[in-house]
């Protein structure tokens, strides 16, 4: 029974998958025109399952974006190991987050999702792997080439195992951000961390001006 569960769930994450998009990662601008779109997503497990841990390397980070043709598209790309993503080389367009996946804890799988339909919409968590792409709320502006969808720190507590709803705050800096596993961060812009990775980039210039931007939520 567990074998069938198993091979069951790896058949749907193969289909949700082929029905996204498979742009994903720094991917260097083949023109002028395309963008990128950057953030960082940290998971915080106080006690959602009856333990505390973060979350930040191998996160399956789902990205939803609506083109200059009003197209929907749907993207998926992992967060490295200080949980920062990206994906490069896209068209332009407004770019949202639109859910996290992971194993957390002993290896329970959660969906942290968000319908982005309204700006009062909140993320909810779920043990279901789908991840639907829509959206009409696309809450951060692009600057120039660049979509900074900031820092993102989602906490799963035990009344998120009740209400499944996720206390989800995002900022532009960390600063003495403390988490549930006592670790302090202090990180500037998104766009610093690829600049600093990438220093010879092509993205180079439009990361920069993009990390002067500090950026309000719609």
């Amino acid at each position: 029974m567990k074998k069938r569960l198993v091979l069951l769930l790896i058949g749907v994450f193969a289909i949700l998958m082929s029905c996204a998009s498979g742009l994903s990662g720094f991917k260097e601008p083949t023109t002028d025109q395309t963008m990128l779109v950057v953030g960082q997503v940290i998971i915080e497990d106080n006690y959602y399952t009856q333990e505390t841990g973060v979350y930040k390397e191998g996160l399956e980070v789902a990205i939803v974006g609506r083109t200059a043709n009003n197209k929907i598209v749907g993207l998926w790309t992992n967060t490295d190991a200080d949980g920062y993503f990206a994906i490069g080389d896209l068209p332009k367009g407004e770019y949202a987050l639109k859910g996290v996946r992971a194993l957390i804890g002993r290896g329970q799988m959660v969906t942290i999702t968000n319908r982005l339909r309204l700006s009062s919409d909140r993320y909810m968590v779920s043990s279901k792997p789908t991840i639907i792409f829509n959206a009409q709320y696309f809450p951060f502006e692009p600057t120039g080439r660049v979509v900074s969808l900031q820092h993102n720190i989602f906490r799963l507590d035990r009344m998120s195992a009740q209400t499944n709803q996720v206390d989800y705050k995002y900022k532009f800096l960390l600063k003495d951000q403390e988490l549930v596993d006592g670790k302090v961060l202090n990180e500037g812009p998104v766009e610093k961390h690829f600049l600093e990775k990438y220093p010879d980039s092509a993205w180079k210039t439009a990361l920069e001006e993009s990390a002067k931007v500090m950026r309000f939520r719609r």
